[in-house]
């Protein structure tokens, strides 16, 4: 089922796939949802779809890496350089072997795949996924209010923080450091969020993994940040604004974690239903991303335009 903070507009999915018999399976796996289905047989038919359709439109496309005509290597680069479609999640189907492939699409902006052959709960899982962090960005970003003039007048700066919402209003407004505000944002949000969730919280990739498939997660975060160990966790969020770069350092007081592996795409972890986040943020967001220490410090680091500077 899609997310319930979905449920207040349709949520759209284009499936697209050339072979019938496999986008009648795809679609078929959709009838228990409350997902509204869109399809296409090939890349061309299927942007054209998109261009006839508000930029808000689809939550999320499910693309088959190979197809006639505009494979979905080469529709994905397309609508990641129209900023209108840059945001809405790629999820591609291939197959386990291909690495390459997979290496491409992440260059490409997809970070969702379906690995063939896969099940209905796979596919769910996957969707859901996507979609949820979608609508996560969107919210983030619609809360973005142009402070830029203000905020070039700032050197250095410190905040702390200690809740996920407190988090998307922070990422925001620092976002507005940089030259491109909603990409940067969405990625100081995951950040932030990890730093809470995983950092401060304590919840570990597979605990999480449990608690997304229960729906338990929103609940678990609310437990425990009452409980007394945990009340007077904050994170520290580090600002200096240099001549031509903003450097943002992000540090809770968790235990610390290994991020090298989270850094890059793995094929092991790439039907989870979360985990996406750091290799995100560190492949969209940011021109360098460096952890310290024992993972519980970050620094993000995005260079300024002249327009910027001057401003």
């Amino acid at each position: 089922m899609p997310p319930d903070s979905l449920n207040k507009k349709p949520t759209r999915l284009l499936l697209v796939d050339d072979d019938p018999t496999s986008l009648a399976l795809l679609c078929a796996f959709f009838e228990s949802t409350d997902y509204e289905i869109f399809t296409a047989t090939d890349g061309v038919e299927a942007k054209q779809i998109i261009l006839n359709h508000p930029d808000d439109f689809f939550s999320a496309y499910v693309f088959d890496y190979r197809m006639p005509f505009k494979d979905g290597i080469t529709l994905l680069i397309e609508l990641k350089n129209d900023i209108r479609y840059r945001m809405v999640p790629a999820i591609l189907q291939t197959s386990a072997d291909s690495q390459e492939d997979i290496h491409r699409g992440i260059q490409a902006g997809a970070f969702y795949y379906l690995l063939k052959p896969f099940s209905k709960a796979h596919l769910l899982s996957i969707v859901n996924a996507a979609v949820k962090g979608f609508s996560t960005h969107q919210e983030v970003t619609r809360q973005v209010v142009s402070l830029s003039e203000a905020l070039n007048l700032l050197e250095n700066a410190h905040f702390t923080f200690k809740t996920i919402e407190q988090a998307k209003h922070l990422s925001n407004i620092l976002a507005f450091l940089t030259n491109d505000p909603q990409k940067v944002a969405i990625g100081l949000f995951e950040l932030m969020m990890n730093a809470v969730e995983h950092g401060n919280l304590g919840i570990g990739y597979e605990e999480k993994t449990r608690l997304i498939e229960n729906d338990q997660l929103q609940a678990e975060i609310l437990r425990r940040s009452n409980l007394p160990e945990n009340r007077n966790k904050f994170v520290n969020v580090e600002v200096e604004h240099r001549t031509n770069q903003l450097d943002i350092t992000i540090e809770d007081m968790g235990e610390g974690f290994n991020h090298r592996p989270y850094m890059e795409f793995s094929i092991e972890r790439a039907m989870d239903n979360h985990g996406r986040g750091i290799m995100m943020a560190n492949k969209l967001s940011f021109d360098k991303l460096e952890f310290f220490g024992k993972g519980n410090r970050v620094t993000c680091t995005v260079q300024l335009s002249p327009t910027l500077i001057n401003a």
